[in-house]
């Protein structure tokens, strides 16, 4: 949504609600994450981290175990704050994961958004040249 790039902007439009149901597909393959080398390293890495610290968290006592387990389309700080026994610490490490993701990711995503910013300023040329021959071609005719 806050990309410079027309089809990330409208992709990130397009995934906002479904990824609050923790439908990722859309940007998953849209963007596309999947072999994707820039996007892949940080779809890796942000889980590692985050489930490292929510296990420390919870092992230590700082957030308690789960005692339920909910539909995975419920939206994370609810599931967390539900599945806890409506622990305030569940949701704030939901918070607090989120943001860790959004800053593992932000390094890749503007190398990303660079990449596709560069395919649509390609893409556009392409377009222009063409109106241009179009153009030249009918004055002929």
């Amino acid at each position: 949504m806050f990309s410079k790039s027309k089809y990330l902007k409208s992709l990130g439009r397009l995934s906002i609600l479904p990824g609050l149901f923790n439908i990722n597909e859309p940007m998953i393959f849209g963007a596309p994450i999947v072999m994707n080398p820039v996007l892949g390293i940080p779809f890796i890495v942000a889980p590692l981290v985050t489930t490292t610290l929510s296990y420390i968290l919870t092992v230590s006592g700082v957030v308690p175990m789960m005692v339920a387990r909910l539909p995975f389309a419920m939206p994370a700080p609810i599931a967390a704050w539900m599945s806890t026994n409506w622990s305030v610490a569940a949701g704030v490490l939901v918070v607090v994961n989120f943001l860790i993701t959004l800053a593992i990711y932000y390094p890749f995503f503007k190398v990303f958004e660079k990449q596709q910013l560069a395919r649509e300023a390609e893409e556009l040329a392409k377009e222009e040249a063409a109106k241009m021959m179009d153009g030249i071609t009918q004055e002929q005719a």
